[in-house]
């Protein structure tokens, strides 16, 4: 029965560490298998937290009692686990299309998001580290490599007797040769696979980029989001616009002269009237093609993650 359940443990934390690296993966699950991703492992967390709450509880009750340094540490690394999951999730909502909050800084709240994601990862990393020696057992046992059945040799006088085997004894030494071997074979696994994910989510440019155009000067330089396709044909519509203005007002000038002198102003709008623009994917594809991560809610033929915020 206990064996059951370390197994039923071990297959779910194993669920939990792979969906959580494929999270970091938003092009190969798209926004929407990234959201229920996100989702799914929030539920298999708490189940994990469900499965080990007697631990909890009596970890808790002597928390401050002597000879329960190691407890402490578990007990402290799987708090601020909790924590960073809640961060995590409680990020995602606001910023997913589930809910389709109208926010002015998602930048920090898409930063919080990822760098939480970062650092809860880390955590995670030091927790299989530091539980390394029942991962390997548990992994051992279940696929068979810790379980070598002794050879048995009868005797060739009598069959029904048998003849003691040698049976090599292993030192201290080379218990601890191979416990090192493999912790550093298990250790490499998670920290490749996280250092895969994390250099993944960096190379995608999934953080936002906030850029300010300048404020003086024909040749300053335009936003990244000010050059996206939205925000160049609001440029453009509103140039014509003005262009329409000034020719009406030459007309009237010249059909009223008296009047020309009372005439507003013209105000010409141009790519520097963008201040401060912000965009969730630089990209800017105008169709779904092969991108995983295209959303057009507003049916403008545009990825409402590369439109200008």
């Amino acid at each position: 029965m206990k064996q059951n359940k370390q197994y039923k443990n071990w297959w779910i934390d194993v669920l939990l560490m792979t969906g959580y690296l494929f999270c970091f993966y938003l092009d190969l699950t798209g926004i929407a298998g990234h959201q229920w991703l996100g989702a799914a492992m929030g539920v298999l967390a708490v189940i994990h937290l469900w499965l080990h709450k007697d631990w909890v509880a009596a970890v808790t009750k002597k928390l401050f009692a002597r000879g329960y340094a190691r407890n402490r540490w578990y007990y402290l690394l799987d708090l601020l686990i909790v924590v960073g999951f809640i961060v995590i999730l409680e990020t995602g909502l606001v910023i997913s299309t589930w809910l389709n909050l109208t926010i002015t800084n998602y930048v920090t709240w898409l930063d919080v998001h990822i760098y939480a994601s970062f650092v809860t990862l880390g955590l995670i990393v030091v927790k299989v580290g530091m539980h390394w020696r029942w991962v390997v057992n548990i992994t051992g046992r279940i696929f068979g490599s810790n379980s070598k059945p002794l050879p048995v040799v009868k005797h060739p006088a009598n069959s029904s007797a048998l003849v003691p085997v040698p049976v090599p004894i292993k030192t201290q030494d080379h218990r601890e040769v191979v416990d090192r071997r493999r912790f550093l074979a298990m250790m490499g696994v998670v920290s490749l696979g996280s250092i895969l994910a994390v250099s993944n989510v960096l190379s995608e440019n999934a953080l936002l980029v906030v850029k300010e155009s300048g404020s003086s000067g024909g040749n300053d330089t335009v936003s990244a989001a000010a050059e996206s396709p939205t925000a160049t044909a609001a440029s453009t519509s509103a140039q014509q616009a003005a262009v329409s203005q000034e020719s009406a007002a030459v007309a009237n000038a010249t059909a009223e002269p008296a009047s020309a002198a009372t005439l507003a102003p013209t105000i010409e709008p141009t790519a520097q009237a963008v201040t401060s623009c912000s965009v969730r994917c630089p990209r800017g594809c105008s169709f779904p093609g092969s991108c995983r991560r295209y959303i057009d809610q507003n049916a403008n033929s545009l990825c409402d993650l590369g439109e200008c915020l």
